[in-house]
């Protein structure tokens, strides 16, 4: 958020203009190349937006960026982090102003780039090879490849304008004024073109690159023609000059010295596919000292207990199972893939993920996991430091509190009474014959049980691929 931009509240204001409508070419760029991007959040926030488009910019038209939340049905820092992702894109340019009536916001829509230009444009190219991988990535490349139509042996017999409508030659020597109008307006209203930061870096030192690349003769005129591709791979994956003279190296031709573009991407994001997190050894580390520092100053009652000792012993595919077979409901092909991108990242302990699994499915009553929510709650989990399931408990407890200076009844706003934490039976039966068998160990038969599930899972989750 810029510096002077002040914090966003549900009763600011905002207007819309009007835009032209997208065509079909711009829905078809927007769903394929910018969704992977923005999310389904910030792509329901554009429509959103666009729906509510006022013919007129005057400001009295304003409308409350609550009507916007109830909308989406998603708090405000969703929504502004939809924003972001709509404005660091390209898609939204935001504008804040203040006047008699208050605060508010002007959100100018903007139409994505052809499909052409987005495959030029490094930043976003690059940020689409990360976000899909190299296979779909050559797919969507196929996709907006237009075919290219054989003509060689064909003759054009198109009509010119001339010869089917008759147009005065006086007016097009000499314009009309009304055109000339138009024009005019037209140029001057005309949204400027989106443009991408610049990524001029004085700390690369292209003299070293062009030396390195000279001894291995590659085409130097080529390199300065990809200074801005080069200048991104190497901001995105932190390459050094040698390092990125090695990697044009490899890609480079050895008769003719040059080397293509879009190979020398394929070859980094290959090279250079950055883990998003701890690994395994590093998180269990954090949480086994987590644990210990908080074993004197955690109280938890005899079910919270057991919900923690079940989320220490199980993985987070055999948790959410066994959590909806509890609810009479199945894991989707869909939740399979979200609990094992979260896993993957290495940004919280399988014990914790368990957490986040029952914190949305059992709190939040959700009848399947949602990207956008699970997401959110991971990332608030991150930035807190929760490495346990202990803390998780007390992070919970700590945000349910209600505040000392406001009174507020014992019913949440939607009339339901906050609910007490249960634990589901699943978790009852499994903590007990832990505590039975006085160890956290999984029996033989459990590890069993556990191998023949999480094989079901994965062809499950192949066939639902």
């Amino acid at each position: 958020m810029p510096k002077n931009e002040p914090g966003l509240t549900p009763k600011m204001g905002f207007v819309v203009p009007a835009t032209p409508a997208l065509s079909p070419a711009d829905e078809a760029v927007l769903t394929a190349l910018y969704l992977p991007l923005i999310g389904p959040l910030a792509y329901s926030l554009a429509a959103a937006l666009r729906s509510l488009q006022t013919p007129t910019t005057e400001l009295s038209n304003r409308r409350s960026h609550a009507d916007l939340l109830g909308i989406l049905n998603v708090d405000l820092p969703t929504v502004l982090a939809a924003r972001q992702k709509l404005e660091a894109t390209g898609l939204l340019r935001s504008y804040y102003q203040q006047d008699d009536l208050g605060d508010s916001y002007t959100y100018d829509l903007q139409r994505p780039l052809p499909a052409t230009q987005f495959f030029a444009d490094d930043l976003l190219s690059v940020l689409l090879l990360d976000t899909v991988g190299e296979s779909r990535y050559q797919q969507l490349a196929e996709q907006f490849t237009p075919t290219a139509l054989s003509l060689d042996n064909a003759t054009d017999v198109s009509a010119n304008l001339l010869d089917v409508f008759h147009i005065d030659s006086q007016k097009v020597t000499h314009v009309p004024t009304e055109i000339q109008t138009v024009r005019a307006e037209l140029a001057t209203s005309a949204a400027p073109a989106t443009s991408m930061p610049d990524l001029t870096d004085e700390a690369f030192d292209w003299q070293v690159l062009g030396q390195i690349l000279k001894q291995n003769y590659v085409d130097l005129k080529q390199v300065a023609g990809a200074r801005q591709l080069i200048m991104t791979e190497s901001r995105v994956y932190g390459i050094s000059e040698i390092e990125m003279a090695k990697l044009i190296s490899e890609v480079a031709s050895l008769t003719t010295g040059q080397f293509d573009e879009s190979q020398l991407k394929l070859l980094i994001a290959r090279r250079y596919e950055r883990p998003t997190g701890n690994t395994a050894e590093q998180l269990e580390a954090r949480a086994t000292a987590a644990s210990s520092a908080a074993t004197s100053t955690t109280k938890l009652s005899t079910a919270e207990q057991q919900l923690v000792s079940y989320a220490k012993q199980t993985a987070p595919y055999e948790f959410l199972d066994a959590l909806k077979k509890e609810k009479h409901g199945f894991v989707t092909s869909g939740e399979n893939r979200l609990v094992h991108d979260l896993v993957n990242r290495g940004v919280l302990p399988n014990a914790v993920i368990n957490m986040v699994i029952y914190y949305l499915l059992q709190n939040r009553e959700l009848a399947a996991l949602n990207k956008n929510l699970l997401e959110t709650v991971a990332n608030d989990w991150q930035q807190h430091d929760i490495m346990t399931p202990e803390a998780a408990l007390a992070y919970l407890r700590e945000r349910q509190q209600p505040k000392p200076t406001k009174k507020r009844s014992t019913r949440a706003r939607n009339g339901r009474t906050p609910r007490k934490e249960i634990v589901p039976k699943w978790a009852q039966k499994q903590a007990n014959g832990a505590t039975k068998a006085g160890s956290n160990q999984i029996t033989e038969a459990q590890r069993k049980q556990l191998a023949e599930r999480l094989a079901k899972l994965d062809s499950n989750s192949e066939k639902g691929d």
